[in-house]
């Protein structure tokens, strides 16, 4: 049954269900994120989480035992990132950071944490002592002499980092100085960078951290879940973890959807992908500028554009404004050393829109016309002018474009051939 057939007999039977798809891609074709976690997944990795792969039974009597499709991605984020072991099995990144938690923390530990960060996920048994570590007020820079008088000043077990609100790179190596010093472990979630560094244009943290983590379904394209990577001496230890919380594996759909995913970062057209995240970031940074906005921890080295908010402006109601005009943002605040002090800011990635093929130029005329918005008295005039210009940007983009599809070599298999049919036919 082809897809237009699916859909034309689900429109007769389900008319609500089909109202709720028909208002979903028209969002995404109608407006632009530049919201971190907003992504496009890959059409390969889409077409595999849908295919017939999912209706395979999983046995969760054989919950240790890893299938051919579960060795096969987790060798390939192995490979892909340059670690010693990869859990790829837990549905959220959620799920993966409290494993984490669980596999190397004891009740009461203390945590010296970035921001706070990994916090949110501490629920029930998962309680620790957070200690905050954050950029200086004045530089808006990491200073790692201070990490350093902290952590020798509460000897945590775990030192994290989550660079989710940073727009900087930094020396991971002194993070790991510093752990050792202590005796801490040292977790670095990779957050929305995984996909530069899956492409080498940002410094990995992998070879520094006993533990990394991150989604596969924002920078990678892929499916939802999360991904532990780790060291080979705490590999056992995260595993049982693992499977004594009760995750038997994912679907083999997913499975062969994320397998899928670290493939098409180790391709060329990924790099060229990743490139072009970096340089509309720095477009968007620019326009910002030039419409005479602050930014905070600029310039951006990654695909994070931190811009600080007037003063009274509210954050949730300018998201909410711009949002009714095709523009979707992240309403935040920038945490500091102090606990007195943060910014309210905008925080603001590149990432979809490089899924969508927008140039640097064009993004620099979205932070042109975003600046132009936050320093004007956001009415119902400057709303419109957002929505005119927004819609005029993106209604004839992809939401995923075709220069990111891996260049294929000319289909010349005869037997090959028929198996695509008869897969065509089976409707997987």
């Amino acid at each position: 049954m082809t897809n237009e057939k699916i859909l034309r007999k689900l429109e007769s039977f389900d008319p609500e269900l089909c109202g709720q798809l028909r208002q979903a891609l028209k969002q995404q074709r109608t407006t632009l994120s530049l919201i971190p976690t907003t992504n496009a997944a890959s059409p390969f990795a889409s077409f595999l989480k849908g295919s017939t792969l999912g209706d395979e039974v999983i046995d969760h009597h054989k919950a240790h035992r890893q299938s051919r499709l579960e060795k096969l991605a987790a060798e390939r984020a192995q490979e892909l990132f340059g670690a010693e072991h990869a859990i790829v099995r837990i549905g959220s990144l959620a799920i993966a950071s409290r494993v984490v938690m669980l596999a190397l923390l004891k009740k009461g530990d203390t945590v010296l944490s970035f921001n706070l960060r990994k916090s949110e996920h501490c629920t029930g048994d998962l309680q620790y002592n957070f200690v905050k570590f954050g950029v200086e007020p004045d530089t808006l820079q990491l200073n790692f002499s201070k990490v350093q008088e902290l952590a020798h000043k509460h000897r945590p077990a775990m030192i994290i980092y989550s660079p989710v609100n940073y727009p900087r790179n930094i020396e991971y190596v002194e993070l790991r100085k510093i752990a050792d010093e202590v005796g801490a472990y040292l977790w670095i979630d990779l957050g929305q960078n995984s996909g530069l560094i899956a492409a080498g244009k940002i410094p990995s943290p992998v070879p520094y951290a006993d533990v990394a983590t991150f989604a596969a379904s924002d920078a990678l394209h892929g499916p939802q879940n999360g991904i532990i990577l780790c060291k080979e001496k705490i590999a056992g230890l995260l595993d049982r973890t693992v499977i004594e919380t009760g995750h038997s594996s994912l679907k083999k759909n997913v499975l062969a959807s994320l397998a899928l995913s670290f493939k098409e970062a180790d391709c060329m057209e990924y790099q060229d992908y990743a490139q072009q995240v970096l340089d509309n970031a720095r477009g968007l940074e620019n326009g910002l500028l030039g419409a005479g906005c602050k930014l905070l921890c600029s310039p951006t080295e990654n695909h994070l554009v931190l811009v600080q908010l007037p003063e009274g402006c509210d954050g949730e109601e300018i998201a909410e404004k711009l949002k009714s005009a095709g523009l979707l943002v992240k309403a935040e605040k920038l945490m500091t050393a102090e606990d007195n002090l943060d910014y309210p800011i905008l925080r603001l990635s590149s990432l979809d829109s490089a899924t969508r093929c927008l140039q640097a130029e064009e993004m620099e005329d979205v932070g042109r016309i975003l600046g132009t918005f936050l320093n004007s008295p956001q009415d119902e005039a400057a709303i419109q002018s957002v929505s005119k210009f927004i819609k005029k940007l993106v209604e004839d983009l992809p939401i995923f474009a075709e220069d990111w599809l891996p260049e294929m070599e000319a289909f010349d298999d005869g037997d090959a051939e028929m198996s695509i049919r008869a897969m065509i036919h089976w409707n997987i």
